[in-house]
């Protein structure tokens, strides 16, 4: 038994409500019933937008960290094609699973391995998804709380008889400072037409180089960044409060998140999602025209990973 870490869980409007936490550190909530989503989490100052659990509830894929998969964002006039056949998808974004209930598969607390918890979402048990996609699939995310840090571990494994595209990203809905800048270490950013790339890309210019931090104020993005430049591998995309004195860092793998989408809701709300993904918006149907998108194919029993982390400091 740990001192300095728990997990509990509670039934809280009738939803069940698994607590990460780290005695005088941080805090993260997470309702595995509705997608999955990490809905809160604190340290010293609320990592992510505040939100009321009954607003959350009501709409559950607005807030939060809601998990994009197979296909992160749009795909365009929901269809696309793929090793001959044509596909329908529904919905035409961000995927099956981050409205849907996942299974928990286990969680503990300990000194070492900090608070977690394992949920899991099996296609097969979804029949429009298998009439609707090349393949099925079982996705597991690990929620951890350890150092202070929210890490998120996930796998993605072919469980079908038939070759498997995926993507894979979240869309972390961060607390906007009132007053600060957002960093996105990216050379580039993916040309739009309609809100989907072109295919072309464009180096970043303007209010469009987030690269040494660019003021919050009056900022208006739903842009898809890549070049991410990292030194060692990993990456670094931040938030600085300047009232607070704080910045929350978003840390990910430069090889398993090439690309980076930052999207400023319209107010009221008081958010800036800043979403690592293994690929653009609408990337299957780039992979058809034959340009570069990173989609990721998996054969029959194969699986892929992907970490990133969220932290103050």
């Amino acid at each position: 038994m740990s001192n300095r870490y728990d997990i509990t869980s509670e039934e809280r409007q009738g939803v069940q409500v698994y607590t990460l936490s780290e005695a005088g550190a941080a805090r993260a909530e997470v309702a595995p019933s509705l997608g999955n989503n990490c809905f809160s989490f604190r340290t010293s100052v609320d990592v992510l937008e505040p939100v009321t659990f009954s607003d959350f509830i009501m709409k559950p894929t607005a807030y939060g960290i809601p998990i994009l998969f197979p296909y992160p964002n749009r795909v365009r006039d929901g269809r696309f094609i793929f090793r001959g056949k044509t596909y329908a998808v529904d919905p035409p974004r961000h995927g099956y699973v981050r409205d849907k209930p996942w299974l928990v598969a286990g969680s503990g607390a300990s000194d070492g391995e900090g608070a977690w918890i394992s949920s899991a979402f099996d296609a097969d048990s979804y029949p429009e998804i298998s009439r609707q996609y090349p393949s099925s699939f079982r996705l597991e995310v690990t929620y951890r709380l350890r150092d202070a840090r929210l890490e998120l571990e996930a796998s993605a494994r072919n469980t079908g008889g038939e070759e498997l595209p995926l993507g894979f990203g979240i869309h972390p809905y961060f607390r906007k400072p009132a007053k600060g800048t957002v960093t996105v270490p990216a050379a580039r950013r993916w040309e739009l037409s309609e809100s989907l790339p072109t295919g072309v890309l464009l180096p970043v210019e303007d209010d469009y180089d987030l690269r040494e931090g660019r003021s919050l104020e009056g900022l208006a993005l739903d842009d898809i960044f890549t070049g991410v430049e990292s030194a060692d591998g990993n990456a670094a995309c931040l938030l600085r409060d300047l009232e607070s004195d704080t910045e929350t860092v978003v840390e990910f793998p430069v090889a398993q998140f090439p690309h980076v989408v930052v999207y400023t809701p319209p107010a009221p709300r008081r958010a800036i999602c800043v979403e690592p993904n293994t690929c653009p918006t609408n990337a299957l149907n780039l992979m058809q025209r034959g340009v570069e998108s990173n989609v990721i194919v998996l054969g029959a029993g194969e699986s892929a990973s992907f970490t990133l982390s969220i932290y103050t400091r």
